[in-house]
């Protein structure tokens, strides 16, 4: 499928399905999947004005029953009786990543408007036909990419866009931690909890023994639901990125690292270094879970290197660091005007570090003590629930957390692959590269293929 066949949106937009709202109307909203994240969206739309949670679904019967008890509204264990009610508006969607693209899917053709957590989908495919379902069914789509509503990220990207640290060539990002030697630890199979629904939990994914592990929080180290640390939080630092950078895709991926440091079950390396070659620049993406020295004492962040400035940004603060400029920028002019008799210090020896007076080539700015949450997470779903209203597209819309995630899988593609990847970001594909494009989906467990939009 064609980028220019993705983007088709007002031509081929279905007629809207679903409750008109007005300006004034209650929006009712399900919550998908109860784990830490997805309680917190629950926290955060309760206390949302003009909002009503009347529903919730979860594989864990417990953690239905907990909520349900503590609240007014509807429980289920399948969500699918969540898609089949008339009167929900909208759906969270805070499952594993395993599960995002298909419930995803249902909920448009089920006439409902959707905020999905990130990354965006599990495959390349997955986020191709979740564009395609948004389009086709007119449905509200926003991806759970909150840092796109967090001023400060939103001001270092204008001052990017506005040249004001110069040209960019090279940029890192990057997240460190130290969980050696244990890491996730080595829990054995055993039967589930009571009230889980561990064939559902699995889904689309393999069939496999119930381990703690691959359950809340450290599925995202298991390749069945997920990229590992390439997939989590490289499709914060790829979305902030290529927003500064107006990129759509990288041209090529190489990957290298391994599962070196940790002695636990899971599968996604630990160690990972990914290079993404663009038009015009470079990304290296690092990944270290068992050594925790910090860049610039972030545990993770981005760094962008112009030739004015170094800007640096994460969640809690940002940067720029000018670049001086010399007078003499080489030993040429510098010998040259030493020669002509110019006021040039010229120590015996032709010192390279002779002073001449720093002129810094951009402005010295940035801010400190910065919190990403809760308030931007809170504009974030409000941006979401405005749109629902007024049927405009959010600011993280389904297509930007395709863009973001897009480069993730290739790079996770060029890991598995053990070589370089190429990508067009045009045709959505790795061209002439069989192998990488069959790694653009997946195979999908009976019965919960992906649904046929």
């Amino acid at each position: 499928m064609h980028r220019r066949d993705l983007l088709k949106s007002a031509s081929l937009a279905a007629p809207f399905i679903g409750r008109a709202l007005g300006a004034n109307d209650e929006i009712r909203v399900a919550q998908i999947g109860l784990g830490t994240r997805g309680a917190y969206e629950l926290e955060l739309c309760q206390r949302t004005k003009g909002v009503k949670v009347v529903a919730v679904a979860d594989v864990w019967q417990d953690l239905v029953d907990k909520y349900t008890a503590d609240h007014a509204s509807d429980g289920y264990q399948d969500f699918r009786r969540i898609l089949d009610r008339k009167d929900i508006d909208a759906v969270f969607v805070s499952t594993p990543d395993h599960w995002h693209a298909p419930i995803a899917i249902m909920a448009c053709q089920a006439g409902k408007d959707v905020f999905c957590e990130k990354p965006l989908s599990h495959t390349i495919h997955e986020g191709q036909q979740m564009i395609a379902a948004a389009r086709k069914y007119n449905r509200v789509f926003q991806t759970g990419s909150q840092q796109r509503s967090a001023t400060h990220f939103q001001k270092i990207v204008d001052l990017i866009h506005k040249g004001r640290i110069g040209k960019i060539t090279a940029i890192e990002c990057w997240n460190e931690e130290n969980d050696a030697p244990e890491g996730a630890g080595n829990p054995p199979d055993t039967d589930p909890p009571r009230g889980l629904n561990w064939d559902l939990y699995l889904g689309p994914a393999s069939k496999v023994p119930y381990n703690r592990n691959r359950y809340i929080w450290h599925y995202r180290w298991f390749w069945d639901y997920s990229g590992g640390m390439m997939t989590d939080w490289g499709a914060h630092h790829m979305d902030i990125i290529q927003w500064a950078m107006q990129a759509d895709g990288p041209l090529s991926a190489i990957a290298a690292g391994g599962r070196f440091c940790l002695r636990d079950n899971c599968q996604t390396p630990d160690t990972l270094m990914t290079v993404f070659e663009y038009p015009g620049f470079i990304v290296r993406y690092s990944v270290r879970q068992g050594n925790s020295r910090r860049i610039e004492s972030r545990p993770n962040g981005i760094a962008f290197y112009g030739s004015d400035g170094t800007l640096i940004v994460d969640r809690s603060s940002w940067e720029v660091i000018p670049e001086n400029a010399s007078r003499y920028p080489n030993d040429f002019d510098r010998l040259e005007a030493w020669i002509k008799g110019g006021n040039v210090a010229w120590p015996a020896g032709f010192d390279r570090n002779a002073k001449v007076p720093p002129r810094p080539k951009c402005e010295a700015m940035g801010e400190t003590g910065l919190h990403i949450d809760p308030a931007c997470q809170e504009a974030h779903i409000n941006d979401f629930f405005d749109c629902v209203r007024t049927r405009k597209r959010p600011v993280a819309e389904v297509e930007i957390g395709y863009r973001s995630i897009t480069p993730c899988h290739a790079g996770t593609i060029a890991y598995r692959l053990g070589r370089k990847v190429k990508w067009d970001a045009k045709a959505q594909t790795f061209p002439g590269d069989k192998e990488a494009q069959a790694m653009m989906t997946k195979n999908y467990r009976e019965p919960w293929t992906l649904p046929r939009v």
